[in-house]
């Protein structure tokens, strides 16, 4: 007598894991999975070859010593004989699409992308890197606010503006000319307060104390806006953004670069047995 056995047919045909995105494979060179260890290779690269180093490591690309020789510490492929305008990170991916480390990094579409010989975007360190609040302190020395200044603009005046600027834009990719809009705009203020037949100190108090009013809301906005960036970055380097998801315990705390050196979640401490990137939607659904 035999037995019947049922097969779930889906079960048979499931894609593997990294088809879907998910990355349960280790590092061949686990010592390498740290940024600093792969970049302590390139002590000796040759400053004459025409790719930079630091986007060899950023590729995950060990140097063997040996030439132009490079190994990638995460799949083991091997690359060589560089030439001028090779991309570290293309000619990765190239070589070897389904490599563990491109696909954390950069993802399946960067992939596909460059088998049908299209350039893919560049997306950035941190990616998506938006407007940094901690440049602000340098902004009052750029050439727009300059040119205001010597039109007659004071430096709080200016400085006024260039905040009211990157508060409402969230960028500092402003011209002499947005900055002046701001600041006519901010003296008919002034006049209309100024020609209401008032007492024009009691007047200007009240448009201090306005101004404050509108000033101060703006920077907690701002405190708010930094700290939410902080914690988006990777707590390993802190200085890329934290995108990776350890599994199974679903903690996002690191970076691609970071990620595959940890064995377990810091947050957790339970063992990390697998990758996979998360995709942040950066526009609203209409």
């Amino acid at each position: 007598m035999s037995e019947n056995v049922n097969i779930d047919s889906n079960h048979s045909t499931r894609p593997p894991p990294i088809a879907l995105g998910i990355n349960v494979e280790k590092p061949k060179f686990p010592l390498y999975a740290v940024y600093s260890k792969r970049l302590e290779s390139f002590e000796a690269w040759p400053e004459y070859l025409p790719v930079d180093k630091i986007d060899l490591v950023d590729a995950g690309l060990v140097f063997t010593g040996v030439g132009d020789s490079v190994r990638c510490y995460f799949c083991g492929g091997g690359l060589r004989n560089w030439e001028r305008g090779d991309v570290a990170m293309e000619e990765h991916a190239k070589w070897y699409p389904k490599c563990p480390h491109i696909l954390l990094v950069k993802g399946q579409a960067y992939v596909e992308k460059l088998s049908r010989g299209e350039k893919p975007e560049e997306d950035g360190t941190f990616e998506n890197v938006k407007f940094d609040t901690s440049a602000k302190r340098n902004l009052i020395d750029s050439i727009a606010a300059q040119s205001c200044k010597e039109i007659g603009y004071t430096d709080h005046m200016v400085q006024k503006a260039i905040d009211i600027y990157t508060n409402k834009y969230e960028n500092n990719e402003f011209k002499a000319k947005d900055l002046c809009e701001i600041l006519l705009e901010l003296e008919e203020n002034q006049e209309a307060t100024d020609t209401d037949g008032k007492d024009h100190s009691q007047t200007a108090q009240v448009d201090s104390d306005t101004l404050n009013e509108e000033i101060e809301p703006l920077e907690r906005l701002l405190e708010i806006n930094q700290k939410l960036k902080e914690n988006q970055m990777c707590k390993i380097c802190l200085d890329s953004k934290a995108d990776v998801i350890f599994l199974p315990c679903g903690h996002m705390v690191s970076c691609p670069q970071c990620a595959p050196a940890l064995t377990k979640c810091p947050v957790c401490r339970k063992t990390v047995n697998g990758h996979i990137k998360a995709v942040f939607a950066t526009r609203s659904i209409n």
